[in-house]
């Protein structure tokens, strides 16, 4: 069973940015879209699946595709990534009747508002720039109400996301206002990022307004896309997330707290070895040199000697991919993991692409969980793969996925700071590896 383009939620006509409220029962499907976007800065790894779709400002949908005749199955809620700017759960990348038909069970997969249309309004209140958690918490309320008609388990939702939507699905994790909707939380390839300050949030609205030159409620969509890109040279990375409030707090980066208020009762958390070399592969390799990885170090890390024994190679680029790596994506697994009061378990995806200068990518890992060998083919990243190797590192991906669903964390596979281990995924199968000892400390 496909489903795709199921309506979790309206806004009145013409509010842009209005708050999403539920859909009558039994709504039509729609043609599957995507919310307006541009090309996203991760095309050259992943390709332009997502160009293939159409792109409106109420493609408040959902899809779902799920075993035939199932009944009682879990539920995968999956929230895809984009640096906030980019991406749809109806895209053919999330194609996955082999995935949903072996591993029995439902595949949900979901729009949310993007970008400057996303995270801004007419007020300026930092409210708005939450409007995407609103949306995804809309969409598991659907998942509440409908999902057993399609064989699911509203009582076994296990809330995932990649990148920017494991973050979003981290502070769904720790919203009390979720509780109750989603049991367990896959986060795959979470970057640190903070919630915007508002007072630097403020400046990116100023900044889209200024080069728009007109009211975000009566502006053409194609016109505010442009005065998003325009005014992103000027910002910070990311300019267009949530700000801090109630919904993205303060402390969400600090794992240690944050963690503590999780409402799931279980976590898988997935990194990749080399996530940040999906970022730093297009700038020219002779920018990077020693001094500039050991500037790194000492402006990131309490102790960067200790961090450097970490790098593990003579190349500068994959020194400062590793570092960065370390930084945004590695520690801050270990940490909630360590901290987590709920049983956590950690893996680490080593399997490389073929692509010049990508190793272990972040999102490489999609195409071994969905459907890839069909639907991700024409990926730069998934260039010269080989056969056995992908059918190898699916079949391991997808059994770790599928156990989570059905059995959350083992005790024997709970992350625990006094022994920490990890598992590790590569062409040469699954298994066990401690922490490193610098890890740990530098984690410490």
């Amino acid at each position: 069973m496909d489903a795709p383009g199921l309506r979790y939620g309206t806004v009145p006509l013409g509010s842009r940015g209005g708050e999403v409220s539920a859909v009558v029962a039994g709504e039509a499907q729609t043609r599957p879209a995507a919310f307006p976007q541009r090309p996203g800065m991760l095309d050259g790894l992943l390709g332009t699946a997502l160009s293939e779709l159409d792109q409106r400002e109420d493609a408040f949908t959902l899809r779902v595709q799920a075993p035939a005749g199932g009944e009682g199955l879990p539920v995968l809620f999956f929230i895809p990534g984009g640096g906030f700017t980019t991406g749809s759960g109806e895209s053919r990348w999330y194609d996955s009747p082999a995935l949903v038909r072996n591993g029995g069970f439902v595949l949900v997969t979901v729009n949310y508002r993007l970008g400057a249309t996303g995270h801004f309004g007419p007020s300026g209140d930092p409210s708005e720039s939450t409007k995407p958690l609103r949306d995804l918490r809309a969409a598991l309320a659907w998942v509440q109400e409908n999902i057993s008609a399609f064989g699911g388990d509203p009582g076994k939702v296990t809330l995932a996301g990649d990148s920017a939507g494991a973050w979003y699905a981290y502070a769904l994790s720790i919203d009390p206002s979720v509780r109750g909707l989603a049991a367990q939380t896959l986060l795959l390839s979470m970057p640190r990022l903070a919630p915007l300050p508002v007072d630097v949030w403020l400046n990116h609205r100023a900044a889209v307004l200024g080069t728009l030159g007109s009211e975000l409620a009566t502006a053409p969509a194609p016109a505010i896309l442009d005065a998003q890109e325009a005014a992103r040279a000027g910002l910070r990375a990311f300019p267009y997330m949530p700000a801090e409030s109630a919904e993205a707090p303060v402390d969400l980066v600090r794992y240690a707290d944050s963690v503590q208020r999780i409402h799931t009762g279980a976590l898988l958390i997935v990194t990749t070895a080399e996530e940040s070399a999906a970022f730093l592969r297009n700038q020219p390799r002779d920018g990077f040199t020693d001094a500039g990885v050991d500037e790194f170090l000492e402006r990131t890390f309490k102790d960067p000697a200790l961090a450097a024994e970490l790098l593990e190679s003579d190349d500068a680029y994959l020194r400062m991919v590793r570092a960065a790596t370390l930084a945004q994506f590695r520690l801050p697994a270990l940490e909630i993991a360590a901290h987590s009061p709920v049983p956590a378990e950690v893996v680490r995806f080593d399997h490389q692409s073929k692509l010049d200068g990508a190793y272990a990518a972040h999102c490489f890992p999609l195409a071994f969980i969905f459907d890839g060998t069909d639907r991700w083919k024409d990926s730069p990243m998934m260039v010269e793969a080989a056969e056995a190797e992908t059918a190898r590192v699916t079949a391991l991906m997808r059994e770790l996925i599928c156990r989570f669903l059905y059995c959350g964390v083992a005790d024997g596979s709970r992350y625990d700071a006094g022994d920490p281990r990890s598992l590790v995924i590569d062409a040469g199968g699954i298994r066990w590896e401690p922490v490193r000892e610098a890890e740990a400390q530098v984690l410490g």
